[in-house]
């Protein structure tokens, strides 16, 4: 048994909430494109660094002895990549670069089956589908320049990938209550 529209009609504020919130985070990347680049990657760095330390904390501290050169070594790994993103920037915002540009590929390969799952049963399918082609032009887009373009390029296609989410998501919602099984 699949998910209905039914079920999808139940989070509908949701998508509006999320893909409001998308398209605006992306408006601002798009209007600051290297400041969303910096700001992209010295928010992963800071996340592993913070998420280093728990780990480090639950390995000094915790209860299960056979957890413990795992928590010890994951939390090196976080501590150390973390702080290479803040300190090391550029080189932090080529290897993101790629990342993301990964990402973006793998997102327009799993929005595309997504919304010919939904097509017939949703209008907005198409929306969903046009979201999952462009965030897999922006994924090539990205590798095509790289590196040349790492610095402002990761900003701005996060920015655009952002807003079209944000506009697919939306459409999505409005057309719930359209659906057939809604």
């Amino acid at each position: 048994m699949g998910i209905t529209s039914a079920d999808l009609s139940k989070g509908r504020l949701w998508y509006f909430l999320g893909g409001g919130l998308s398209a605006l985070i992306g408006l601002l990347a798009i209007l600051r494109p290297g400041l969303a680049s910096v700001a992209i990657e010295q928010f992963l760095g800071a996340f592993l660094i913070v998420s280093g330390v728990v780990l480090l904390g639950s390995a000094v501290m915790g209860k299960a002895p056979k957890h413990r050169l795992l928590d010890l070594f994951s939390s090196a790994l976080r501590l150390i990549v973390g702080v290479l993103l803040i300190v090391k920037a550029l080189n932090g915002l080529l290897a993101l670069t790629v990342v993301m540009a990964s990402i973006f590929i793998a997102e327009g390969i799993f929005g595309t089956l997504f919304a010919f799952r939904y097509r017939g049963k949703n209008p907005a399918w198409i929306w969903i589908f046009l979201n999952g082609l462009v965030a897999f032009l922006l994924g090539g887009m990205l590798l095509a320049q790289f590196p040349s373009d790492a610095a402002w390029a990761l900003g701005l296609l996060f920015g655009i990938n952002s807003v079209c989410l944000g506009a697919s998501l939306i459409l999505f919602a409005l057309a719930m209550g359209r659906s057939e099984d809604a």
